[in-house]
């Protein structure tokens, strides 16, 4: 036997269907927003990621080409630039040697000294700090982690013509395997062969010949 809903209770169990549709409605819009914004957020993270790995890629060229102009425009002095796999970076130089040659006349080997000096606070980003409320300074604007090293090759002898590779290291924000080689690989590694184990360490070698016409 059947009984006719009245129209009250009719109207009412059609409003309280529709108040439990809109609920699942509005849940399943908000999984899809949710989805939607770690997307953009993701998206926005590994966008920041690859222009500071590009940005410090590009830096450490315009670092290594830096050095090579100034053994270019020095080459009397050249065995002062080089450091062989001793690397630079970290205030390893210490204070400004004197005299000052960005001021002051100096000879050839004084020179390399200063331009060896000059290139490390680059290096570092020396010129480009924050201080924060601790009074601790942080360097903004160099290389994260850096090492510089400075190698020659003689060519037939001669002890300032040949080939000089910079080499300029420093760490990524993740791990990549496009770091340095191995040595068991031909590789070199500003600081020895532990120094391009980690596989956060990036590296630019730029290499060029360098022609002292007093000795031709």
């Amino acid at each position: 036997m059947s009984h006719a809903l009245s129209p009250r209770k009719a109207r009412r169990m059609a409003v309280t269907r529709q108040r439990g549709f809109t609920m699942i409605e509005a849940l399943v819009t908000f999984a899809i927003l949710a989805v939607g914004v770690l997307g953009i957020v993701t998206l926005l993270v590994t966008s920041k990621t690859s222009q500071f790995e590009a940005v410090q890629r590009a830096r450490a060229v315009t670092l290594a080409d830096g050095l090579l102009e100034r053994v270019r425009e020095n080459p009397g002095a050249l065995a002062n630039y080089v450091t062989g796999l001793s690397p630079m970076g970290g205030g390893s130089l210490g204070s400004e040697p004197s005299p000052n040659c960005a001021d002051s006349a100096c000879d050839p080997n004084e020179a390399a000294v200063h331009d060896l000096w000059a290139w490390e606070q680059e290096l570092d980003g020396a010129a480009v700090t924050f201080t924060d409320a601790d009074d601790n300074t942080t360097s903004t604007g160099g290389l994260r982690n850096p090492r510089g090293c400075v190698l020659f090759t003689p060519f037939n002898g001669r002890d300032r013509t040949g080939q000089i590779t910079v080499l300029v290291q420093w760490d990524g924000l993740l791990e990549s395997n496009d770091g340095v080689r191995p040595a068991l690989e031909g590789g070199q590694a500003c600081g020895g062969a532990t120094a391009g184990g980690d596989p956060r360490r990036r590296q630019v070698l730029v290499s060029s010949f360098v022609m002292d016409g007093d000795e031709l």
